[in-house]
């Protein structure tokens, strides 16, 4: 026997098992329909998938939230996105609805936005008036994360004003019509946060698909005329039947103000009075011209502060600090000193 007779058998076996691997590898190729064309990541809890995209096509399997998936072809079929995917940890073939799936890229790109928007706490809460695209970017041309059900709740980080370059892609991102945003030229988004637990943690959504959601306990109170945009809750205060109340640091804005670049244009800070029951004013201040993001510390039972970016007739922007504190067991609203500006931003269009 040749002593090399092992070797070539040796030889033989790996180039046998490598013609294998590359036809099997073909086979699944063909099976799938094509090259892979993305990376992405289930969204939805639990989602089917099909053998077809037709009216009447099998259930093959079903998808969870999280799995990771092998995007290999994308169709349009009778007014919806279909992607057919490869599920990474059994190698299951199937076709999906798109809006389950995200791209892993702009999932990374949304957790990268996540963290760089860490700092910013919620201003009020939002709820999407109708299906809606949750964007990279504050613009019409971003790229989509995924598409949201008109109902979605979330909270509101801030706003942004932005020029349209482009035409709207749909209804939902249809010319900006408020009345305290005449040049159509511009468009308002809105930076918003998604409960715990959701893959996609943040995201830019179009102005118009959203409604401000006031507390339910203060719903209505600041009146006709004005809108809230602003509702950070502190402290507690104790109704006539014991019940504890939080007490709102509120943020309005005329509804017919003729100053888009700004956020809000009067603090109203309203308390429990003990005896009545109901919400009294324990501040009050009118004509200023304030932004987005308030920054606050209300974990405390008797001291809240609260720094409120405003601008003075300049366009110089200052952090002006507003402490809430008990006094004789009744919450009091002091004002701090008004800083020198600490930058002059020139804000402009917003």
């Amino acid at each position: 026997m040749s002593p090399h007779r092992p070797f070539q058998r040796y030889r033989f076996s790996v180039l046998a098992a490598l013609v294998i691997l590359v036809s099997q590898m073909a086979c699944l190729k063909t099976a799938i329909g094509g090259s892979k064309l993305d990376d992405g990541v289930v969204i939805s809890e639990r989602v089917d998938m099909f053998n077809s995209t037709a009216l009447v096509n099998s259930k093959v399997g079903q998808l969870e939230k999280g799995d990771d998936v092998a995007i290999y072809h994308q169709a349009e079929v009778n007014g919806l996105e279909w992607l057919k995917v490869q599920r990474l940890k059994d190698a299951k073939v199937g076709w999906v609805e798109a809006r389950h799936v995200v791209s892993r890229k702009l999932l990374d790109a949304c957790r990268a936005l996540d963290e760089q928007s860490a700092h910013i706490q919620p201003q009020i809460g939002g709820r999407l008036k109708r299906e809606t695209r949750l964007r990279a970017q504050p613009s019409r041309d971003s790229d989509v994360i995924t598409i949201l059900k008109g109902g979605t709740e979330f909270d509101i980080l801030k706003r942004q004003r932005v020029e349209r370059r482009t035409a709207g892609t749909d209804e939902s991102e249809s010319p900006n019509t408020n009345t305290d945003e005449p040049d159509v030229k511009y468009d308002t988004w809105y930076l918003a946060r998604f409960p715990e637990g959701s893959i996609y943690r943040i995201g830019w959504l179009y102005g118009g698909s959203v409604e401000i959601v006031e507390p339910p306990a203060i719903a209505g109170i600041i009146g006709s005329g004005r809108r809230m945009v602003g509702a950070i809750p502190f402290g507690t205060t104790l109704d006539k039947s014991g019940m504890a109340l939080k007490n709102y640091f509120i943020l309005d804005k005329q509804i017919f103000s003729r100053d888009p670049t700004i956020d809000f244009d009067r603090i109203y800070v309203v308390r429990i009075d003990q005896k009545s029951g109901n919400y009294t004013a324990a501040y009050y201040e009118l004509s200023v011209r304030g932004v987005y993001p308030v920054t606050y510390q209300n974990d405390s039972d008797t001291v809240a502060t609260f720094k409120v970016p405003l601008l003075d007739k300049s366009g110089n922007l200052s952090q002006v600090e507003y402490t809430a504190g008990l006094v004789n067991n009744v919450w009091t609203v002091t004002k701090g000193k008004l800083p020198s500006p600490t930058e002059t931003p020139r804000r402009g269009r917003r």
